[in-house]
């Protein structure tokens, strides 16, 4: 039998949560392995469970969302965190990225999305945002650095289309039939030429600067 995908539910909603439990645990591939209803508490069962995928709220008592996604993330970078909320606004969605998180989605989600989020980034996808938070980022004008896409070479902006999709390195490189190390040289040239250091920042900044099909 295929391991379930251990899950870790952060939320200061007792019935949201176990609304979200009886959904998600629908799918057999899902096991809910814990819940939380404060930042502090996330913290801890976190890095004690090392669940596979931590879904976080962000308005949390004691110790935000944001507070406690650094918190993990600094003691285990490998934390793959989503997270779900009820906030819309793209500097808090960028604030999120920024730290590594690999999906950023509003609470209305349907909840076949949400498993399909969470599959995905199991299986090593980077980022997924709900289409509302997609086409905002989209519609904003880029950063005066902007001006450098047009800098970029024809294969350069076909890497950073990819990145808006989730793709990892590995990806990438099947997509571009290339080897991982062409990759990161294309990917150390994208960061240069726009003016970020992350892989979050160069997706954000792509979708901003409209290198996406959503």
């Amino acid at each position: 039998m295929t391991t379930p995908i251990n899950v870790l539910m952060i939320d200061d909603h007792t019935i949201l949560r176990q609304g979200m439990r009886q959904l998600l645990e629908m799918d057999a591939a899902l096991h809910i392995c814990g819940e939380a209803e404060n930042g502090e508490d996330a913290i801890l069962k976190a890095l004690s469970l090392k669940p596979d995928v931590i879904l976080m709220d962000v308005n949390l008592p004691k110790v935000n969302g944001y507070e406690a996604s650094r918190a993990i993330l600094t003691a285990w970078p490998a934390a793959r965190i989503i997270v779900l909320t009820n906030q819309d606004d793209v500097h808090v969605l960028k604030k999120f990225m920024d730290l590594g998180v690999k999906g950023f989605f509003l609470k209305d989600i349907q909840v076949e999305l949400l498993i399909d989020a969470i599959k995905r980034v199991v299986s090593g996808e980077t980022v997924a945002l709900s289409e509302e938070l997609s086409d905002k980022l989209k519609s904003q004008k880029p950063a005066a650095r902007g001006e450098s896409a047009f800098t970029l070479t024809e294969r350069e902006k076909e890497v950073l289309k990819a990145l808006t999709k989730g793709y990892s390195n590995q990806q990438l490189a099947d997509l571009l039939t290339v080897s991982p190390k062409t990759v990161h040289n294309h990917l150390y040239n994208i960061y240069s030429k726009i003016g970020v250091s992350t892989r979050a920042e160069a997706i954000v900044w792509a979708m901003e600067s409209g290198f996406s099909d959503r």
